[in-house]
């Protein structure tokens, strides 16, 4: 594919994307649940929450949401998954233990609670973020369209009243 017809595959979907009956805050929503949907630990299931989701509540965004489920891939949830661990370890004021003398049971537990922990803060921490910045986005680009079209018709106005 040449330049010219990937960049007119991203324009149309970019407009599919934040189709004027969808507020800019229910993309955001949606694009903020998508990635707060990814980024907690469901594995395998998270398209399926996402739909269901959709299917529940009828003013989500289905591209903003399925496009946040689909970009936290693998290999963006790994560094998340691992700062996830680090943070919940802060959290709960736990290192890692310098004697096993533990059972596999309570090693499990505890890192789990670590993990657990401190992915539904980063989780929230990011789907906010997410929120705020989708919102900014798709204001500054509605705007932008709004005035290129506003001198678009300007433009064309002016041109008929120089041809009359």
């Amino acid at each position: 594919m040449n330049k010219a017809v990937v960049r007119e595959k991203i324009v149309q979907f970019i407009e599919r994307l934040i189709q004027p009956e969808s507020s800019s805050q229910a993309i955001a929503l949606s694009f903020s649940l998508g990635t707060l949907i990814a980024i907690l630990p469901t594995p395998g299931f998270g398209i399926f929450i996402g739909l269901l989701l959709i299917l529940v509540f009828r003013m989500l965004n289905k591209i903003a949401m399925v496009l946040a489920i689909t970009m936290w891939n693998p290999l963006l949830q790994l560094p998340v998954y691992y700062a996830s661990y680090w943070l919940g370890s802060v959290l709960l004021n736990r290192s890692a233990p310098t004697v096993i003398e533990e059972s596999w049971i309570t090693l499990l537990t505890r890192h789990t609670q670590a993990f657990l922990v401190g992915n539904s803060v980063l989780a929230a921490l990011i789907s906010v973020f997410s929120y705020i910045m989708v919102v900014q986005l798709v204001s500054y680009y509605r705007k932008r369209r709004a005035i290129a079209e506003i001198i678009r018709i300007y433009q064309v106005r002016s041109e008929k009243a120089q041809s009359a």
